[in-house]
């Protein structure tokens, strides 16, 4: 895909950015000209991938190891990133897990604080921690990674990890009501099916083409897809979308 979106000078940073929309995300933003901090916990290997595919465009690209569910990382890699680029104009926060499928009669207190640490917890901490920059230069774009599940509370075993999803969906709603005054705008986007290492741990084969045979597009999406909504929400092209969870699901 050719660039769309003028983002050059822009500097973003992307958590779980190594594999899957996360990837994609940082990608599709650096061909449009941004620098971007590639935000990995466990995969670095993936990291590093993401990381050589941006510079092979000759695009500035930061791989940063920080784990987006405890304040003294998260502060760190903001503190990094500044450090590198002097400024951040987009955070996407894509960080996040079911971690694992259980019914909620099963599901520990363990578990619970979990699933609401990485798809919660992490969105919280990284915008409360790019917004003072972001308020110092009276712009910026933070844009989460929400799910199709938070409208229906997840199946499967999926129940807490949709009800953190809706958590995110009312905290990018009440954000963007706090910060649009900032000319910081704070946006979700929620995708149904689409075809990452995700569903290769967290969905069973013949589940996943029951849900793709029920989308009205009648196929999964991809997370090029995804990435190229989340290079349009980082634009000045978006500049009057605030406070919006956009779904990205096919028809579902």
């Amino acid at each position: 895909m050719s660039s769309q979106f003028d983002l050059r000078g822009k500097i973003a940073i992307v958590t779980g950015a190594g594999s899957g929309i996360g990837k994609a995300a940082a990608i599709a933003l650096a061909r449009n000209g941004a620098a971007v901090v590639v935000n990995y916990l466990t995969n670095e290997q993936g990291a590093a991938e993401t990381v050589a595919e941006i510079q092979e465009m000759r695009r500035n690209a930061l791989g940063l190891r920080a784990d987006v569910t405890k304040r003294v990382d998260v502060m760190r890699m903001v503190a990094e990133t500044l450090d590198n680029f002097g400024r951040i104009d987009i955070l996407v926060n894509n960080a996040g897990s079911i971690v694992k499928l259980m019914r909620i009669d099963d599901c520990t207190d363990e578990v619970w604080d979990q699933i609401m640490d990485v798809n919660m917890k992490s969105v919280f901490l990284c915008s409360q921690a790019v917004i003072p920059q972001m308020k110092e230069q009276r712009s910026g774009r933070i844009i989460n990674i929400s799910s199709l599940a938070a409208q229906f509370g997840g199946r499967g075993g999926s129940l807490p990890y949709a009800a953190a999803k809706a958590a995110v969906n009312s905290f990018t709603k009440g954000l963007a009501s706090e910060m649009g005054q900032h000319s910081i705008t704070v946006n979700a986007i929620a995708p149904g099916i689409i075809l990452t290492p995700f569903h290769d741990q967290f969905s069973r084969p013949d589940r996943l083409q029951d849900v793709i045979n029920a989308t009205p597009l009648q196929r999964a999406g991809s997370p090029e897809e995804v990435a190229e909504l989340i290079a349009f929400l980082s634009s000045e092209d978006a500049g009057f979308i605030t406070g919006e969870v956009i779904g990205i699901d096919g028809g579902r």
